[in-house]
């Protein structure tokens, strides 16, 4: 079971736990939880909410724990390592950024800024730049202290898809809008 503190990713991250579900033929409860009770001055700065959050979606047996939502979610991934379960960082490689759960962080789903950055300088260079928002490609991080827990078809199917994801051979489906 996958625990998304406050859910930043969770229209993308539903669909990814259904797609491996297919090509595994298992089943994988996600369990969403947004910190919507508060302002949102609040919603990205509640470390305690997002480890209170993901204690108790442990205890309803979450053996994972995404936490997205600046600091809302780095308590939730804090509180998870500490009670010895995984973590998934956000937005960059949080094995570098949070010490204090890096021996239980599997991975981070991260944004690619520098390549990014280096299209949108391109774009202006030559003049095709787009008006309007950016939604550069994502990635995720290396596995770090956990690499020799994750099996190599694991390895090779996480690379598969990315690679899929990247050349859009594989679709989300998922809007990049707020649900």
């Amino acid at each position: 079971m996958w625990f998304l503190p406050f859910g930043a990713l969770v229209k993308a991250t539903k669909p990814g736990a259904a797609y491996a579900d297919g090509m595994n033929g298992t089943t994988t409860e996600v369990f969403v939880v947004y910190h919507s009770d508060v302002g949102f001055d609040k919603t990205f700065t509640d470390p305690e909410w997002g480890a209170q959050t993901a204690k108790s979606m442990m205890d309803q047996g979450a053996d994972a724990v995404f936490g997205c939502g600046g600091l809302t979610g780095n308590g939730a991934i804090t509180a998870a390592a500490q009670a010895g379960a995984y973590a998934i960082g956000v937005d960059t490689d949080q094995y570098l950024t949070l010490p204090e759960a890096a021996s239980r962080m599997l991975s981070s789903a991260m944004k690619l800024i520098t390549p990014g950055v280096a299209d949108l300088i391109k774009a202006t260079k030559d003049g095709s730049i787009a008006d309007g928002n950016v939604f550069g490609a994502a990635g995720y991080a290396p596995f770090h202290d956990l690499d020799s827990s994750v099996p190599a078809e694991v390895k090779a199917t996480m690379e598969e898809i990315n690679k899929g994801l990247l050349d859009g051979s594989i679709k989300t489906n998922v809007a990049p809008v707020k649900p």
